[in-house]
C-alpha cells in the first residue's frame, strides 16, 4: 500500500536540491505563517512607538458653586496622557506650530488639540448654560489609514475618560444636591408637622370662631332687637325729652316766679317771726300776769273762805243766841211782860231778829256755800283760764317757733327756689341738650338700627365664613397631616450619601453599564485569535507548494498495471507526509517563537494534520486532473477562501455570495475547527469541522482515483495542450 508512495518520494534522494527541496516544502507553511503572524501577533501594544503631540491652549475655569476653585482640565489631561503614553502613543506636549509641522512630515501620527475654552465648557455642567467641551484629533491617512482608525479609538478612550471624570464631578454634585434636598426636605417636614399642629389649633380656633361667630350672630340679633328697641326709645325719649324741654322752661319760668315770691313769703314769714315773737313774749307776759291772777284769786278764794265760814259760824252764832238765850229772855220777858208793847214788840223784833239771823245765816251758809261753788267754779275757770292762757301761750310758743321755722325755711324756700330756679335753668338748658341729644341719639340710633340690620347680615355671613372656613380649616388639617406624612414618608425617600458612598456612586453613576470583556475561551495575543486562519492560510499554501514540487500522482504507474486507486494514494501519501512535516514545524515556530498556546494542544495537531490531509488532497486533484491549470485554480481557491474563511471577520460581513461558498469550502471548516481547537471552546464545532474536512478528503481521493483512471487514456488534449504551465 505504501511501496508505491515511497517510491514516489524516493526520487527525492538522488541529488541534493531535490532533498532540499523536501525540506523547504516542510519549511514554506511555517515561514509563511510564522512570519505573518509575528508582524501581526499584537501590534496594539507597539503603538508606544508612534509619535503623537497633544497641543493645550486651555486656559482653565472658575468651578460654579465653588469658593474660587479652579478647572485647569486641559493641564490635568496632558498630565494624564503624557507619562503613561494613553493610547499607544507616545505623547508630546508641544505646540501649535510644531505640532502640525511634525503631522505634515509625519512625526506625529496624531495631533489632539485642546481648545482655549476646554474647561470653561467643562464647568458649564453645572451652570445654566451647558455646553459640550471639544477635543479635537488630526491624523493624516497619507501617512497611514490603520494608525488614523486606531487614533480614533484613543479619542474615544479619552473622551470616555474625560466624560466618565466629568460626569462624576457632576453626579457628586447631584449627590451631595440629594443631601441638600433630603436637608430641606427635613426641614420642611418639621415645619409640615409644625403646620399641621398649627392647622390643628386653627381648626380648634376656626371651631370656637364658629361658635363665637354664632354666639355673636345670636348677640347681633339681640343687639338689633335691643337697637330696635332703643331707637323706640330714643323716639319716645326724643319726644319726652321735647316735653321735658317745655317743661323745665316752664319750670325755670315757674321758680324764677316762685324764687321771686319766696322772697315775698321770706319777708313776710320773717315778719310773722318776728310778730309770733313778739306775741310769745306778750303771752308770757301775760301768763305770768294771768298765774298772779290766779294766784291773787287763789289768795282771794282762800281768804274769802274762812270769812264765810266765819261769818256763818258768827251768823250762826249769832242766831243760836238769838234763838236761844235771846228767845228765852223775850218769852221770859214776854211772859213777864206779855202785854208790854216793847217787850212784844222787842219780842217781835227779837223774832223778826232771829228769821234775819236765821236768813242770814242762811244766806252765809248758802254764801259759803255759794262760795265755796264759786270756788271750785272760779278755780276751775281760773284753772281753765290758766290751761287756755298756758295752752295759747304754748300754742303762741308753738306758733313763734313755727312761725320762726316758717321764716327760716321761707329763707330756706327761697334760697332753695334760688338754688332751684339756677336748677330749674340749668335744667332747662340741660333738657333742651337732651331734647338735642336726643334728637341726635334718634339719628344714631336709627344708623345703629341700619348697622345693625347690616351686622346681622354680616354676622350672618361671618357665620357661614366661619363655618366654611372651620371645613376649610379641617381639610387643611387633613391636607397638612397627609402634606406631612408625604413628606415624611418622601423624606425617608430621599437619600443621603456620606463622600465615601458620593464618591462611590459618582463612579457607578458616570460609567451605569461596566463594560469590560469577559471572553469565554480567550486567546491570548491578536496573533493567536488570528492563528486558525493563518495556520489554514500557511497549511495551504502549502498544499500548493508541496504539489509545486510533487507529482500529484506517479505519471509513469499510470502506464503500469497498477490500479488507479493505488496510484492515487501513492500521489497523495508523500504530499500528507509533507503536510504533517509542515504542521509540525509550523507549530513548532509558532510556539517556541511566539509564544504560542493551545487549548487543546493534541486535538489542534490532530485536526491541523487532517486540515493539511484535505489541502493536499485538494491540491492533488487540482493538479492530477488539470495540472499548470489546477495550481491556478488552487491559487484561485485561496484568494475565494481568503475572503469567504471568515479568518479575520466573520463571514456575515462579507459580501453574500462569500456568504453562500463558505460552507463548501474546506478553509472554512479548517478555520472553525482551528479556532475551537486554539481557543478551547466547543469540540463539537471541531468534530464537525473534522467530519467536513475528512468527507472532503475522502471526495477528493475519490476524484483523483477517477482521475487517474482517466489519465490512463492518452487523448489528442494531452499529446497537444492548448496551454501548458
Amino acid at each position: 500500500m505504501f511501496s508505491l508512495p515511497w517510491l514516489e518520494l524516493s526520487r527525492f534522494k538522488r541529488h541534493t536540491i531535490t532533498r532540499l527541496a523536501m525540506i523547504v516544502i516542510a519549511v514554506i507553511p511555517a515561514i509563511y505563517g510564522g512570519l505573518y503572524l509575528a508582524s501581526n501577533w499584537n501590534p496594539t501594544d507597539h503603538l508606544d512607538q508612534l509619535q503623537a503631540a497633544v497641543v493645550n491652549e486651555d486656559t482653565g475655569a472658575k468651578k460654579p458653586n465653588s469658593d474660587g476653585e479652579s478647572l485647569h482640565a486641559g493641564d490635568e489631561l496632558v498630565d494624564e496622557i503624557t507619562p503613561k503614553g494613553e493610547g499607544g502613543f507616545g505623547w508630546a506636549d508641544v505646540s501649535q506650530e510644531e505640532a502640525d509641522e511634525g503631522l505634515a512630515e509625519g512625526k506625529y501620527f496624531a495631533v489632539l488639540e485642546i481648545p482655549s475654552d476646554f474647561s470653561e465648557r467643562l464647568v458649564s455642567t453645572g451652570g445654566d448654560d451647558p455646553e459640550r467641551a471639544g477635543l479635537q484629533l488630526r491624523t493624516d491617512d497619507a501617512h497611514n489609514f490603520i494608525v488614523g482608525q486606531v487614533a480614533g479609538t484613543v479619542l474615544n478612550e479619552i473622551k470616555s475618560g474625560l466624560n466618565q471624570t466629568t460626569t462624576a464631578e457632576y453626579v457628586n454634585e447631584v449627590y451631595l444636591g440629594f443631601n441638600d434636598i433630603h436637608s430641606q426636605t427635613e426641614k420642611a417636614a418639621d415645619g409640615s408637622a409644625e403646620l399641621h399642629d398649627g392647622t390643628v389649633d386653627l381648626h380648634d380656633g376656626t371651631g370656637e370662631l364658629v361658635d363665637g361667630a354664632t354666639e355673636l350672630d345670636k348677640g347681633v340679633g339681640t343687639l338689633r332687637s335691643g337697637l330696635i328697641d332703643l331707637d323706640k326709645g330714643a323716639g319716645e325719649l326724643k319726644k319726652g325729652s321735647g316735653d321735658l324741654a317745655d317743661g323745665a322752661d316752664t319750670l325755670a319760668k315757674s321758680t324764677t316766679e316762685a324764687k321771686n315770691g319766696s322772697k315775698k313769703l321770706a319777708d313776710g314769714a320773717g315778719q310773722v317771726a318776728d310778730g309770733t315773737s313778739e306775741l310769745r313774749d306778750t303771752a308770757d307776759e301775760s301768763t305770768k300776769k294771768a298765774e298772779d291772777v290766779k294766784r291773787k284769786a287763789d289768795d282771794v278764794v282762800d281768804g274769802a273762805r274762812p270769812k264765810l265760814e266765819q261769818a256763818e259760824g258768827d251768823f250762826d252764832d249769832a242766831r243760836t243766841t238769838v234763838r236761844g238765850d235771846m228767845d228765852d229772855r223775850i218769852k221770859q220777858l214776854q211772859e213777864d211782860y206779855p202785854d208790854d208793847p216793847n217787850v212784844k214788840k222787842l219780842a217781835e223784833d227779837a223774832d223778826s231778829l232771829g228769821d234775819d239771823l236765821d236768813k242770814a245765816h242762811q244766806r252765809a251758809s248758802d254764801a259759803k256755800d255759794e262760795a265755796k261753788s264759786l270756788e271750785d267754779k272760779l278755780t276751775d275757770a281760773v284753772d281753765g283760764v290758766m290751761e287756755k292762757i298756758r295752752t295759747a301761750d304754748k300754742k303762741i310758743g308753738q306758733l313763734d317757733d313755727g312761725a320762726q321755722k316758717v321764716a327760716t325755711g321761707a329763707d330756706d324756700l327761697h334760697s332753695g327756689l334760688i338754688k332751684l330756679d339756677a336748677g330749674a335753668g340749668k335744667l332747662a338748658a340741660g333738657a333742651g341738650d337732651l331734647h338735642d341729644g336726643a334728637v341726635q341719639l334718634k339719628d344714631g340710633t336709627a344708623k345703629a338700627k341700619n348697622g345693625a340690620d347690616d351686622l346681622k347680615d354680616g354676622s350672618s355671613r361671618l357665620v357661614d365664613g366661619a363655618t366654611e372656613l372651620d371645613k376649610g380649616a379641617g381639610k387643611l388639617v387633613d391636607g397638612s397631616g397627609e402634606l406631612a406624612d408625604g413628606l415624611e414618608k418622601g423624606l425617608e425617600q430621599i437619600p443621603t450619601y456620606d463622600k465615601n458612598d458620593r464618591d462611590h456612586r459618582s463612579d457607578v453613576v458616570a460609567v451605569p453599564v461596566d463594560a469590560d470583556k469577559v471572553k469565554d475561551n480567550a486567546v491570548d495575543a491578536y496573533g493567536e485569535g488570528l492563528a486558525a486562519f493563518f495556520v489554514s492560510l500557511a497549511l495551504w499554501i502549502g498544499g500548493m507548494i508541496t504539489y509545486m514540487v510533487l507529482n500529484a500522482i506517479p505519471y509513469r504507474a499510470l502506464a503500469s498495471s497498477a490500479s488507479s486507486t493505488r496510484i492515487a494514494w501513492a500521489g497523495y501519501v508523500p504530499g500528507l507526509l509533507f503536510g504533517i512535516a509542515q504542521v509540525a514545524v509550523l507549530y513548532l515556530v509558532l510556539t517556541f517563537a511566539l509564544d504560542f498556546s493551545a487549548g487543546a494542544w493534541l486535538w489542534t495537531l490532530l485536526f491541523s494534520i487532517l486540515v493539511a490531509a484535505s489541502f493536499h488532497a485538494v491540491h492533488q486533484l487540482c493538479v492530477a486532473a488539470l495540472g499548470g491549470v489546477g495550481r491556478l485554480i488552487a491559487l484561485v481557491l485561496l484568494m475565494i477562501q481568503i475572503a469567504s474563511a471568515g479568518g479575520t471577520y466573520p463571514v456575515q460581513t462579507a459580501p453574500g455570495i462569500f456568504q453562500i461558498i463558505s460552507p463548501f469550502l474546506p478553509m472554512t471548516h479548517a478555520v472553525n475547527g482551528l479556532r475551537t481547537l486554539i481557543a478551547g471552546g466547543d469540540m463539537f464545532i471541531a468534530a464537525q469541522a473534522a467530519v467536513v474536512l475528512l468527507l472532503m478528503t475522502l471526495i477528493c481521493l475519490a476524484a483523483t482515483v477517477v482521475v487517474c483512471s482517466r489519465k490512463r487514456m492518452v487523448t489528442l488534449t494531452q499529446l497537444h495542450p492548448s496551454l501548458s504551465l
